[in-house]
């Protein structure tokens, strides 16, 4: 997957296709993202990643992070990966706009950390 990885960096430089972004993602990382509500949201990220998944199976057990509520409060933002088994994990702000993914976590099929979102938005990875 890494050469993968490099032969589309090279091709595209820092910019990916929805498609192109979702085929590097492997199973059990973290995937990031921003937004508010529905602005700012990679919406086409996420509607490959649920496509990819509902067809292959994979990427699985991912953990998702961020910091506001993401979605429409009906089937848009992170409503789009509310599949069993395709996140293990959700760190997030909100989850008040995403009513599947709150389904999956009241179901025990989801581990979820709900922390303030100004906690989230500034975190940074620790080398």
């Amino acid at each position: 997957m890494l050469p993968l990885m490099g032969a589309l960096r090279q091709h595209k430089g820092k910019r990916l296709l929805s498609g192109e972004a979702v085929r590097i993602i492997r199973d059990g990382e973290t995937v990031a993202t921003e937004g508010f509500g529905g602005a700012g949201f990679a919406e086409e990220v996420a509607i490959e990643l649920e496509r990819r998944f509902l067809t292959t199976g994979g990427p699985k057990d991912l953990t998702l992070v961020y910091a506001a509520g993401i979605g429409d409060g009906k089937t848009r933002g992170a409503n789009h990966l509310a599949h069993e088994g395709l996140l293990r994990k959700v760190v997030c702000g909100h989850l008040g706009l995403a009513p599947k993914r709150q389904e999956l976590i009241r179901e025990n099929k989801n581990v979820a950390y709900n922390f303030p979102q100004g906690v989230i938005a500034h975190q940074e990875k620790k080398k």
